[in-house]
């Protein structure tokens, strides 16, 4: 990273992290761990105690304790939720052990930190991963992978260097419902895929034509929230969840629910490395307010072999689907249900000739096992990254309001200098990637 954290500052905290270490050890009841003794821990620590974070903290705290992880530190510009994440933390272990940063280098840089998961916004998850894999910690990073095509790239390079492990937070990949529509598919049971509709929800958050700045809250670094990305007056409704819906921090649903999505359309279609080759669409954005991502979104894909991908929201509608249209009828999965034109299909088994696709039943804790074994898990980074750039081309695509060719080998754009500058983003300084 350009800008460097104070020495003084990082000795003070690693000594203070030390002390609390040493103090609190035998408070930590040994029920906690199971047969993975502390020396077998791996210690992770939560960037970004939103939603997500907090979520995925009490899947370490609660649900993996006994398979030997262990939450030792929380980071958040918002103090108010980095306190709360730390009182969720003590009360789960019966400890006051659990450490609280607000820079996220001072996780990064810690030298008993094992393995990082990042729940920020999104302008923030190629900077924290990026630095996280280079000061040699694993990464979880939650959807979407990337704020940018380009960011994506540098994230799993970085990751390849480093000999990192990372799973992309698209959990649907350890849903049974999502593997056995995909091992359905892949094995043709409804013949060749000629089209796959992705339903994704519409918009859950709103914002009116005006606004006002607001004083920034006590306890929450708004600068240091905005990072990388330009300067903007302070207001409640930019920050937080709703983020999603600015183009400088999101790409609203596109990404959010999109992501999710294209991830299992992907998978089914067996195209993890690659992609579809055309792009067109368009969406509705709004023409005043604070919010800049689109209300409506319309999206038609083309792979090189001639299966159609088209992406669509629905005002008033929150299922998020996937229907899979074949020679010989449709398979449908959404995280309730899983169901086909020919129910008969959905009692077939997967043979041992088949395609037999990864089975993981705890997202996180698919993560931890690969941490151990240093195994590839169910969504890694470049899976992730190729999902996230589907979902980016879509924005991109829907904001120029033009047909797009694409190549997913170069992942670039073909003889379109305009929409290959819209790849990346400027980062305002003293913030960048190098």
């Amino acid at each position: 990273m350009s800008e460097q954290i104070n020495r003084r500052k990082f000795i003070r905290l690693g000594g203070a992290a030390t002390a609390a270490l040493t103090l609190f050890p035998s408070i930590v009841p040994s029920s906690v761990f199971g047969k993975n003794a502390p020396s077998k821990r791996v210690n992770f620590a939560l960037i970004g105690c939103g939603n997500m974070g907090r979520s995925d903290l009490e899947n370490v705290v609660r649900g993996l304790s006994s398979e030997g992880a262990y939450a030792l530190a929380v980071c958040d510009v918002d103090r108010h939720r980095s306190a709360d994440a730390v009182h969720d933390v003590n009360t789960g272990y019966h400890t006051n052990a659990c450490l609280q940063f607000h820079d996220f280098r001072e996780v990064t840089r810690h030298p008993d930190i094992d393995a990082v998961i990042i729940a920020t916004p999104d302008h923030w998850h190629a900077l924290t991963a990026i630095d996280a894999v280079r000061h040699g910690k694993d990464v979880y990073v939650e959807k979407p992978l990337t704020l940018t095509i380009e960011e994506g790239r540098l994230l799993v390079a970085e990751a390849q260097k480093h000999g990192r492990i990372g799973q992309t937070g698209t959990q649907q990949r350890s849903g049974r419902y999502f593997q056995r529509a995909c091992e359905l598919v892949r094995n043709g049971r409804i013949g060749k895929i000629k089209h796959v509709e992705i339903k994704i929800p519409a918009n859950n958050r709103y914002c009116g034509g005006t606004w006002h700045e607001e004083p920034v809250p006590e306890g929450f670094d708004y600068d240091f929230w905005l990072g990388p990305a330009p300067y903007a007056p302070f207001t409640r409704q930019r920050t937080h969840y709703q983020f999603r819906f600015i183009l400088d921090y999101a790409s609203g649903q596109t990404t959010n629910f999109g992501a999710h999505n294209v991830d299992i359309a992907q998978w089914a279609l067996g195209m993890d490395e690659t992609g579809p080759v055309r792009y067109e669409g368009y969406g509705e954005f709004p023409s005043t307010g604070l919010f800049t991502t689109p209300t409506a979104i319309n999206i038609t894909a083309h792979y090189a072999d001639g299966t159609v991908m088209t992406m669509r929201n629905r005002e008033g509608d929150s299922e998020l689907s996937i229907r899979f249209h074949g020679q010989t009828g449709w398979i449908e999965v959404s995280r309730q249900r899983v169901s086909a034109s020919t129910p008969a299909l959905l009692k077939e088994q997967i043979g041992p000739g088949e395609i037999q696709l990864y089975k993981s039943r705890n997202h996180l804790g698919n993560f931890l096992e690969c941490i151990r074994t240093r195994q590839a898990p169910v969504a890694t980074l470049p899976i992730g990254h190729r999902s996230t750039t589907i979902c980016n081309i879509s924005t991109i695509a829907m904001q120029l309001r033009r047909p797009l060719q694409w190549d997913p080998a170069k992942e670039e754009f073909v003889n379109d200098p305009v929409a290959n500058r819209m790849k990346s983003h400027a980062m305002r300084g003293p913030w960048s990637l190098a």
